[in-house]
């Protein structure tokens, strides 16, 4: 699962890429914003990437609002350009929709509140 999303986080980075090669060769401003939302997408898929061993709830919890937010920012991207269709919601989501049902399973769950059964079964002192 942590491999799905590294692999959305490169996307991402691709995506800031090509964006800035975009707006720098045709100087269009409305290229910012997609820029921003994808460079946004790195950093907050980078951060949580980075906490993921850390194995604490709020991560798995954060992974899945990730994911709501990149399903939400494409069906208002369809809803403006007028291409709302439930085949394309489907399927052009469906890296996100794979974490979000990975991160449901109760062995993600598991394995997430693993920290917390390590942090309980420690001596106080150390």
């Amino acid at each position: 699962m942590r491999i799905i999303v590294a692999f959305q986080a490169t996307l991402a980075l691709v995506g800031t890429g090509l964006g800035l090669a975009l707006f720098f060769s045709a100087f269009k401003w409305e290229t910012l914003l997609s820029v921003a939302y994808f460079a946004g997408s790195v950093a907050v898929l980078g951060w949580l990437l980075n906490r993921w061993n850390s194995r604490r709830v709020y991560v798995r919890w954060s992974i899945v609002a990730m994911q709501g937010v990149t399903v939400g920012a494409d069906v208002v991207d369809m809803a403006i350009f007028s291409t709302v269709d439930w085949w394309s919601l489907v399927t052009g989501n469906g890296v996100a929709w794979t974490v979000v049902v990975l991160l449901m399973l109760p062995s993600a769950g598991r394995w997430f509140d693993k920290s917390r059964e390590l942090r309980r079964s420690r001596p106080q002192g150390a």
